[in-house]
């Protein structure tokens, strides 16, 4: 069986994201990623904004009238 556990090192130690369990005595590999836990947070926040801006635009935007879906209707089985 294969897990990858996302987190940062912090203080010389490993912060997992979301709480695992790992097994004692099982072998593991590390990868140490080229961008900083800050950087991910900052390109949330990003994202975040980004997202935000695209709904305030899309406020004033005409909604189509689509036909409502009749549930209620007989169905030959």
């Amino acid at each position: 069986m294969l897990v990858t556990v996302q987190g940062f090192f912090e203080d010389g130690r490993f912060i997992p994201s979301e709480p695992v369990k790992i097994p004692e005595h099982k072998k593991a590999i590390v990868t140490i990623l080229d961008e900083a836990e800050n950087d991910r947070k900052k390109q949330q926040m990003v994202d975040l904004t980004e997202c935000f801006r695209l709904l305030d635009e899309s406020m004033d935007e005409e909604v189509p009238d689509f036909p409502g879906a009749n549930f209620h209707r007989e169905v030959e089985l």
